[in-house]
């Protein structure tokens, strides 16, 4: 299960990528270090769910031991 999860995150941590980029190509007039900065914060408010969801599964496995 552990894998799985490690999978699910280092797909998500991908898929992040161009929606950061995104954001600071949006924002390319402004100082990098603030797009950068605005960037980041888009992908907390995103990632921050997903990621929740990724690592709140459940081990079945685990649980059907008790």
């Amino acid at each position: 299960m552990l894998w799985k999860k490690y999978g699910l995150y280092l797909i998500r941590w991908q898929l992040s990528t161009p929606i950061l980029a995104g954001v600071i190509w949006w924002l390319s007039d402004w100082n990098p270090f603030f797009a950068t900065i605005i960037a980041n914060l888009v992908g907390g408010l995103i990632f921050f769910w997903v990621d929740k969801a990724i690592f709140s599964v459940r081990d079945k496995s685990k649980e059907a031991k008790k």
